[in-house]
């Protein structure tokens, strides 16, 4: 007798965790998830005021290093071409 009220306690405890609990807390979760993704979309990508056709660079490239070789005073050389026997 104790196992048949053990198992009606359980199947009764599994229903209404499925019916009530468990999709109550799921779309907890997604409401939450969904208001993460929308405060990150809002930080990372800011609406610009601007104008159609204006350009706004946001990133300025460091001047390349000018390299030892100056073509102004570079000699030419001379070379004979040798050929093969």
């Amino acid at each position: 007798m104790k196992l048949l009220l053990f198992i009606a306690l359980f199947v009764l405890i599994y229903y209404l965790l499925s019916k009530y609990i468990f999709p109550y807390l799921i779309q907890r979760f997604i409401r939450k998830a969904q208001e993460k993704f929308q405060q990150f979309g809002q930080q990372n990508h800011p609406v610009d005021n601007r104008k159609e056709g204006e350009v706004k660079v946001d990133y300025v490239p460091p001047e390349a290093k000018k390299s030892g070789f100056n073509a102004e005073s570079a000699e030419d050389v001379d070379f004979e071409e040798i050929k093969d026997k």
